[in-house]
């Protein structure tokens, strides 16, 4: 078990059809269907105090990390539906992240420089990675009251729900990851700009709506993945 403070948790959304959130899954999984259509996106994380659990908060370190996110669903080896997320590519500022994560840890994650600036009226947030992992957006976030996901819209509702995300191993295979905050309320972030070169990879993305988490205590296990053994291949 692993612990941490999300300092900001910024998920930047689309929509796109579920044919082409398909393709791009691996077998054993499927898109999750929303009445907008299937979420992609990008979850960006500012994480303090990230440590094993036996070690107190003050040993911890500060983790800047970006996620790509497909929602998808699954059965476990119950039979019961799960919905989570396939996360096709991670990265982090942090190398001690990249020398550990998929062997310590689930998680690989491809190194990457990261910035977030703080405006007047919001944020703004650039990951440069090697070209796949590009991300520049800048919000203005809102002064409503905080919403949990069952008070949010269909996109809102499914992305902070989500609690298993399953990614490639260094082999391929898929691992999962299993994040559970002390809470899931979150502000609807108004997204002035964006480039991103997983998001614009979607023919059929549309823009949704965006949200930022804030001061959270969160723990991060591993977690199940579907009943059937899968291997990420190209499609």
């Amino acid at each position: 078990m692993v612990r941490g403070t999300l300092r900001r948790r910024l998920l930047v959304n689309a929509v796109v059809d579920p044919d082409e959130a398909a393709s791009r899954l691996p077998l054993g999984l499927r898109p999750h269907v929303t009445p907008l259509g299937t979420v992609v996106g990008c979850c960006l994380l500012d994480i303090e105090q990230l440590r094993p659990r036996p070690l107190p908060a003050p040993a911890g370190i500060r983790m800047r990390a970006a996620a790509h996110r497909i929602s998808a669903e699954w059965e476990d080896e119950r039979g019961d539906t799960v919905v989570g997320v396939f996360v096709p590519g991670r990265c982090t500022d942090s190398r001690l992240a990249v020398a550990l994560g998929g062997r310590w840890f689930p998680g690989v994650h491809r190194p990457a420089r990261v910035v977030i600036r703080e405006t007047d009226t919001g944020l703004s947030w650039r990951v440069e990675g090697d070209g796949e992992f590009d991300i520049a957006v800048a919000v203005t976030t809102t002064a409503s009251h905080p919403l949990g996901s069952a008070g949010c819209d269909p996109v809102g509702g499914t992305c902070l729900a989500a609690t298993i995300g399953l990614s490639p191993d260094r082999t391929g295979a898929l691992e999962g990851a299993r994040m559970a905050p002390e809470r899931r309320d979150a502000r609807e972030a108004i997204v002035e700009e964006l480039s991103s070169s997983f998001i614009s990879a979607f023919t059929t993305a549309q823009p949704a709506p965006a949200y930022l988490m804030e001061d959270i205590a969160v723990t991060w296990t591993a977690g199940d993945g579907p009943s059937i053994a899968s291997v990420v291949t190209s499609k």
